[in-house]
């Protein structure tokens, strides 16, 4: 078993976690004006066929993570296609799409804060998906507990690259938000990420 394995069902069996939607965040969004870069990027996947998971995470989802770390490499650090292998007997290993962890300039992985997980098929709201990328969630939990580390509370992100879902583990529940943010109001999807990279500091 690993991440891509896990159903909500086996979350609540194997953990204790349960899964629930609610509003995650109540207060104004500031919109952040992307880079001139960014902007340029994203201009030019326009007309490309973007039919894959790869071709949408090289095009999209990476720019806009990378955007990311780059207005805040002072507190966090991208890392892609990474193994978490937290507790690999209860299935909590395997390939993570993006990890941004609290360990700027690292070059390994520690203190995992926030997992980024590419939706199956484009289906952002496949439960499988959202099922993998909070099962991911819980990794990160337990490695960062192995490891002595305050981080227990996870971000998560479930995107197909169009539209973003953002979730929160907090004790024993996962918390799906009702809100979707869209890449075509990027300001304010990158508005929400600083909000979340904001709770960190």
């Amino acid at each position: 078993m690993s991440y891509k394995s896990f159903k909500f069902s086996d979350l609540k069996e194997k953990f204790g976690i349960s899964q629930k939607t609610k509003k995650l965040f109540y207060e104004p969004i500031k919109p952040i004006q992307p880079s001139d870069l960014l902007v340029s990027l994203l201009n030019l996947t326009k007309g490309m066929p973007l039919t894959t998971e790869k071709a949408v995470s090289e095009a999209i989802v990476l720019p806009i993570l990378r955007e990311i770390r780059n207005t805040n490499q002072d507190i966090i650090e991208l890392f892609s296609g990474e193994n978490l292998d937290a507790e690999r007997v209860n299935g909590l290993n395997g390939e993570c799409d993006f990890i941004f962890a609290k360990a700027p300039g690292a070059i390994e992985l520690t203190a995992p804060l926030i997992d980024v997980c590419e939706a199956k098929k484009g289906d952002i709201d496949n439960s499988r998906s959202l099922a993998q990328n909070a099962a991911q969630m819980i990794g990160a939990r337990v490695f960062n507990q192995k490891k002595n580390l305050p981080y227990i509370n996870i971000y998560g992100v479930c995107t197909n690259g169009y539209e973003w879902i953002f979730l929160y583990l907090e004790d024993d529940t996962v918390y799906i938000d009702i809100d979707r943010y869209y890449l075509n109001d990027l300001p304010q999807l990158l508005g929400i990420w600083q909000k979340v990279i904001d709770s960190f500091r």
